[in-house]
């Protein structure tokens, strides 16, 4: 079994997954519109993402701009876990730009560095990393 992580924008997966693909090094592996799909497409989102896909890592990042308008619930989080304290710093201040830190990274009771940040696309991760 694998879990894959799916995100939902409302009119800006686009920019958001040239954002991740830059902040994470990787690569968008697919990025397909509404436009000539066989849905019915609002008037103004033919542009919009229908599917998009970062490879990272090992790591597979999908989402789109939802038609629904819906939003990831705010009592969802990506949890990032790290092996090197040193990469996780760095992945946490590039992914905070024109974001807000809720969490500064600080060591924690628990043997890890430990904190989190809603992005600049209102997306909610938490970053950690055993110190043990």
């Amino acid at each position: 079994m694998i879990l894959s992580t799916y995100l939902k924008f409302n009119g800006s997966c686009e920019s958001a997954f040239e954002f991740y693909a830059k902040v994470f090094g990787g690569e968008i592996t697919a990025l397909n519109r509404y436009e000539g799909s066989p849905i019915e497409i609002p008037s103004g989102m033919e542009q919009k993402v229908m599917h998009a896909e970062i490879a990272f890592e090992n790591n597979i990042l999908q989402g789109c701009d939802d038609l629904s308008s819906e939003k990831m619930p705010a009592n969802s989080s990506l949890s990032l876990g790290f092996m090197e304290v040193f990469v996780m710093d760095r992945i946490f201040q590039n992914l905070a730009e024109g974001g807000t830190i809720t969490s500064e990274l600080q060591d924690t009771f628990w043997g890890a560095r430990y904190g989190t940040i809603t992005d600049k696309f209102g997306i909610h991760w938490m970053f950690s990393c055993d110190l043990n």
